[in-house]
């Protein structure tokens, strides 16, 4: 239940991540808004503006749900993978995992462009022209970003793998469903990751993992002099993102293995689970901050601060696992039957089919808004349809895909668990070396 919990949590992330960012068009890097935050403070604007500083600087660190969804993901493997025991069969658990993720991505696919040739369908009856021309380049999302569709880009939609292998097609169209590539990466690599850390020893296991994503980073900064300029391989191939899935690993480990049984009892200590969740929150910001940061005249020289930005996403990782734990490592209580959690685990099943529902929304809400709709009309449905909708929607779609778990057997595949937010991409930096 605790899984199925903080999985409702990070897709509400996500979902209001992308309203968020969709209003606001092009949002800084994070370390903008807690600069903002700071100013509030300390110009003593008033509790008003300091709780709207607060739930900017919320919504904009949206984009975090991919992480805390990959771990998640390798947490729950690691979990079924135990639970198998000697009867685990590599090609059966990865079978079971690729249908219930690949399936629920087709049907995504198929209604993102439903809604789009409705769009368009709407867009030519109100303005004219051929439906070719509004179905390619006449739809919408986030208002003032347009769809570019065409041959090349429902080919990479439909196959997948394409779209991790060229910017133009990352997000295409189907602006969240990026993630379903990275995801089917940690499958494949899956049992090699699980042999090694039965191996090596979990602590080494994960050691070795931040040092390869660090490393893979570095890399990619040494190559291409930021990790914004080569955006859709650094975000959508697993060697720059593999400690998030091996995080996730790691908690697995540690709620089932018997070997961590002593490990587990001296983490569930209050002191450790405090001390967990303020070293959490500081290597979470201190990544943040890092994010977009490119130089520091008189301090650091630009490359050096360049290549700190590999440690970035992997701070922010290990700071969402630390944060987490104290919610996975809790023992089962009466507020798990209330209303609200009960709903936050529905949520949480629900999560997959959820986001694919919200990349639709999305496209609805940029229509509405380029339709100049009367302000109390727009908050209507801003308010009361836009993300309700997503959840409501969402429910038949996750029951007719199958993604509500059955009574729970030995090796059955749970649900993907990697709906995941699209990064805002930052303004380039200059060139490493460049004056």
């Amino acid at each position: 239940m605790s899984i199925d919990i903080l999985r409702g949590v990070a897709i509400l992330w996500v979902v209001l991540f992308h309203l968020w960012g969709d209003l606001e068009y092009f949002p800084g890097v994070p370390r903008v808004y807690y600069d903002q935050l700071w100013y509030q403070i300390e110009e003593g604007r008033g509790p008003w503006a300091i709780v709207t500083s607060v739930t900017d600087l919320i919504f904009r660190k949206g984009f975090q749900g991919v992480p805390l969804f990959m771990m998640i993901s390798g947490l729950s493997l690691t979990i079924a993978a135990y639970r198998s025991g000697d009867g685990l069969r590599w090609p059966a658990f990865l079978y079971a995992r690729f249908r219930k993720l690949l399936v629920p991505y087709w049907v995504g696919v198929g209604l993102t462009y439903a809604v789009i040739s409705l769009i368009a369908w709407r867009q030519m009856a109100i303005h004219g022209g051929p439906f070719s021309e509004q179905f390619g380049h006449g739809v919408t999302i986030s208002e003032r970003t347009f769809l570019q569709i065409d041959g090349g880009v429902i080919f990479a939609s439909i196959t997948l793998l394409p779209r991790l292998l060229q910017g133009e097609w990352f997000f295409a169209p189907q602006l969240a469903l990026w993630f379903v590539g990275l995801l089917g990466q940690y499958y494949l690599l899956f049992p090699l990751l699980f042999f090694a850390m039965r191996k090596l020893g979990v602590v080494a296991f994960l050691v070795l993992t931040f040092a390869i994503t660090v490393g893979a980073n570095a890399w990619a900064v040494h190559e291409y002099a930021a990790l914004e300029f080569k955006f859709f391989l650094v975000t959508g191939w697993a060697p720059f993102r593999l400690f998030e899935f091996t995080s996730g690993m790691g908690l697995g480990w540690l709620l089932i293995d018997p070997r961590g049984r002593r490990a587990l009892d001296v983490v569930r200590h209050p002191g450790v689970l405090a001390a967990s969740a303020i070293l959490g929150l500081g290597s979470m910001i201190a990544g943040d901050l890092l994010i977009g940061w490119w130089t520091i005249d008189n301090v650091l020289g630009r490359d050096a601060v360049l290549y700190l930005q590999a440690l970035a996403l992997p701070l922010v990782t290990l700071g969402l696992a630390l944060m987490s734990l104290p919610l996975l490592v809790r023992r089962p209580s009466r507020v798990d039957v209330t209303m609200p959690v009960r709903a936050l685990v529905g949520i949480g099943v629900m999560s997959y089919a959820i986001l694919i529902v919200n990349d639709a929304m999305r496209l609805v809400a940029s229509q509405l808004r380029l339709e100049d709709l009367p302000d109390p009309l727009w908050w209507t449905f801003l308010v009361g349809i836009y993300v309700p909708a997503s959840v409501a929607l969402a429910w038949p779609l996750a029951h007719v895909l199958g993604l509500f778990p059955r009574r729970r057997t030995v090796g059955r595949a749970p649900a993907p668990m990697l709906p995941a937010a699209a990064p805002v991409v930052t303004p380039a930096p200059v060139e490493m070396g460049a004056s």
